[in-house]
């Protein structure tokens, strides 16, 4: 039995030859995908992607969270994705991580209930008259961002942008000083690659080589919680020195940047072909 590994070409453009080629070289199936253009629809293509294996294989998607969700709602491969989205929600793993986050300092409340609550914000968790605000959801309906007492209305115009529901959970905590940002690859319970994708506030896509970060992300997940087989753990360093969990995400739609691709694939592949013997005894 070998892994289907479903790659959108398209959001990770970046890298997917380079994953592609990995997965090539480990004796796996791969096959790439762009998104329809036109119409930018997954039905209007006639759902093309389910073509990409047949039912009841064994298959990993690496793609946009629209596809990745459309996989997931098929149930038509095992595992198809690493992406249990309702885990990657504040509301739901700051339960299980709250020790090691960045934004210990934290109140959760409504979009819509930010003016109305703005004095009691700047007063319980501001700093230099500003506040940090993240949605909840793990979908990025908006940018995490910094809201100054001084231009708080517009600031929150803009937030509403995207124009998703009011009564949105988000994330309110004091500004800090990010410095430099990993993404690290857990799989079984232990860390198999990782990243460094921001350094002194640039992007970039190295390898990650900081055993700060690294001795981290291991005692992250090392904690014991799991919210998928597969998953994402970001760790940053801020000014003072100190590591700390930024956000954790679904490995199927999260950038792998300079991940070893050939370390992913091993061990995804891995993890994906003991579930679907498992659905098989």
């Amino acid at each position: 039995m070998t892994v289907g590994w479903l790659i959108d070409a398209g959001i990770f453009d970046a890298y997917h030859e380079e994953l592609a080629a990995a997965v090539v070289r480990q004796g796996q199936r791969v096959v790439s995908l762009n998104r329809p253009d036109p119409p930018y629809d997954w039905d209007d293509a006639s759902a093309a992607y389910r073509r990409a294996f047949p039912a009841g294989d064994c298959v990993v998607a690496h793609a946009d969270i629209d596809l990745v969700g459309r996989i997931l709602a098929d149930d038509r491969w095992t595992p198809g994705a690493f992406a249990t989205v309702p885990h990657f929600f504040c509301s739901h793993y700051y339960a299980h991580c709250g020790r090691f986050l960045l934004n210990k300092d934290y109140l959760m409340l409504p979009y819509a209930e930010l003016p109305r609550c703005r004095d009691f914000l700047f007063a319980a968790l501001g700093r230099d008259d500003r506040l940090f605000v993240r949605p909840d959801s793990p979908l990025k309906i908006f940018t995490g961002m910094t809201l100054s007492r001084s231009t708080f209305d517009k600031d929150y115009e803009f937030m509403g942008f995207y124009e998703f529901p009011v009564e949105s959970l988000v994330v309110v905590s004091s500004p800090k000083t990010i410095v430099s940002e990993w993404r690290f690859v857990a799989a079984a319970g232990e860390i198999v690659a990782g990243t460094l994708y921001v350094n002194e506030g640039e992007p970039t896509a190295l390898p990650a080589q900081d055993a700060g970060a690294l001795a981290f992300a291991n005692a992250v997940v090392a904690a014991g919680f799991r919210p998928d087989p597969v998953w994402m753990v970001d760790v940053c360093r801020t000014d003072d020195g100190g590591y700390h969990l930024l956000e954790i995400g679904g490995f199927s739609f999260s950038s792998l940047y300079g991940c070893d691709k050939d370390a992913v694939v091993q061990a995804v592949s891995r993890v994906a072909l003991s579930l679907h013997a498992a659905t098989k005894a």
